[in-house]
């Protein structure tokens, strides 16, 4: 199934869809620890890219643009109401692209919460020629090899380190080759969350999101690395939750 019902115990019609993309090398499954702390009367979705882990047979996304399409066209049938759209790592650059193609449709979300991630016209334009990923995205790398960048609860670590670091790998070329268009400033209210240890994106980085709103920026952060999230899962979950609210309907 494209769309992954992440809420499978809700009965009858949400109060509010909440939209999750994943980190690079993840899947949507991995927001799992945030799951119990989220509204048991919300839709929370997720939607993975092609090619994920032991999905080897599907063909992969090749840039952020056929990525960026590809999620708005499965998205497209699940989002009949209100809804709002948090992202992670690659997952942020995404949401971003995603909230201003449909922006652009006149289909905008309530809400856009970025996490773990430099702002998108800080990201990419790898020098032509240059073999291999970028320092940010070695270290991503080395995270996972070493078992410690990956979140908890996911059985034989190992393994699943190699076939992450395969998919990963993958991944972080959408990222290597991606090319900010500058554009009119999000309409979408922005929120930016990260960790304060995070050496992939540091602090001072995450104000930079602010030059892409056109209104104020929060900016969110808890004690830890670029996977922050899901040692604070309740705390991030009240954020997020009390963000979307003060921008949506009333449930």
């Amino acid at each position: 199934m494209p769309v992954l019902d992440l809420n499978p115990m809700l009965r009858g019609e949400p109060a509010h869809t909440l939209v999750l993309f994943h980190h690079a090398g993840g899947s949507s499954r991995g927001f799992a620890p945030l799951l119990p702390h989220l509204p048991r009367n919300w839709s929370v979705r997720g939607v993975d890219l092609p090619g994920r882990l032991l999905d080897r047979d599907t063909e992969r996304c090749r840039s952020t643009d056929e990525a960026v399409d590809y999620l708005c066209a499965t998205l497209g049938p699940a989002l009949s109401g209100p809804f709002s759209v948090f992202g992670h790592s690659l997952g942020a650059l995404l949401a971003f692209e995603v909230a201003r193609a449909l922006e652009s449709r006149g289909r905008g979300p309530c809400w856009l919460g970025v996490s773990g991630s430099r702002a998108p016209q800080r990201i990419g334009g790898r020098p032509p020629g240059t073999p291999g990923p970028p320092g940010p995205a070695r270290d991503l790398l080395r995270q996972v090899h070493g078992l410690g960048g990956l979140p908890g609860g996911y059985g034989d670590r190992r393994a699943l380190a190699r076939l992450v670091a395969r998919t990963l790998r993958a991944d972080l070329r959408l990222v290597e080759d991606y090319a900010y268009a500058p554009g009119a400033p999000l309409r979408t209210p922005l929120s930016v969350f990260g960790g304060e240890d995070d050496p992939l994106v540091p602090l001072a980085a995450l104000g930079e999101w602010s030059a892409l709103a056109g209104g104020p920026v929060p900016c969110h952060t808890w004690p830890g690395g670029h996977f922050y999230l899901y040692e604070h899962a309740a705390e991030v979950c009240d954020r997020l939750v009390t963000s979307c609210r003060s921008q949506a309907a009333p449930e």
